[in-house]
């Protein structure tokens, strides 16, 4: 996968253009969707000689505005949904899969109602033909059951600014989040993934996994286990294992 075009709703300052090109260079357009013309002002010029692609900034409505929107290889939305009334989200995500030439990136916060969202999208996409790439190594229901959720972190510096602006004294903050990448194209054999902090000890390592067979659980791999055992010794979570 290699996508030449970004199409993001809701666009924000360009934070998915920003993640993008970082990892695809060769990105050669954007447009992004925003409703708020300040927001849309910060992004075009935090942009303006530092991203190559050709950026077109769109003022609209993720709700509304996506009739007159070209398709594009990599299509966005992050942060979105939770903004939306839950009766609009199934005309937006088949707009936005509608729009999708290849690949159709989900984010939302990594909370139990970000989760049950991200599953909404999930089995809508899965019903209209999509093949999930990630973080789903299958295409079977959720294995687990609430109060579990599935969700993923990372952790994030905070400028003195941030600092003073959360009222916070740690320099760090633990993100959380829950995303799903549908594709329009087969997914290949996929690995199991972790959805949990790993635990490892002296000799040992215990993963709570999402596997191929649609099942989740915890398995406890040894020395006995050999290469396995030292992927995961390295897994972080969110990671696969194969």
């Amino acid at each position: 996968f290699q996508p030449k075009s970004l199409l993001d709703i809701g666009a924000g300052p360009g934070t998915m253009l920003w993640a993008t090109v970082d990892v695809w260079p060769e990105l050669e357009q954007a447009v992004l969707v925003e409703a708020s013309a300040s927001v849309r002002k910060i992004g075009q010029s935090l942009a303006v000689g530092a991203i190559a692609a050709r950026a077109d900034w769109v003022a609209g409505d993720a709700t509304i505005d996506l009739d007159g929107l070209g398709p594009a290889d990599l299509v966005s939305a992050a942060y979105v949904l939770d903004e939306i009334a839950p009766a609009s989200l199934p005309k937006l995500v088949g707009g936005l899969w509608r729009l999708t030439a290849d690949t159709l990136l989900v984010v939302e916060p990594g909370t139990p109602a970000g989760w049950q969202r991200i599953l909404a999208v999930r089995s809508q996409l899965i019903e209209a033909g999509a093949h999930v790439s990630a973080p789903c190594p299958h295409e079977a229901p959720c294995p687990l059951v609430p109060p579990d959720w599935c969700h993923f972190s990372r952790r994030v510096a905070r400028s003195r600014l941030h600092r003073l602006a959360k009222d916070a004294d740690v320099p760090w903050e633990d993100e959380k989040f829950i995303y799903l990448a549908a594709s329009r194209q087969p997914a290949p054999v996929r690995a199991a993934r972790v959805i949990a902090p790993p635990k490892t000890g002296s000799g040992k390592a215990a993963l709570k996994l999402c596997q191929p067979d649609g099942s989740a659980g915890e398995r406890l791999l040894s020395k006995r286990d050999g290469e396995v055992f030292k992927s995961a010794r390295r897994a972080d979570w969110g990671d696969t294992l194969a």
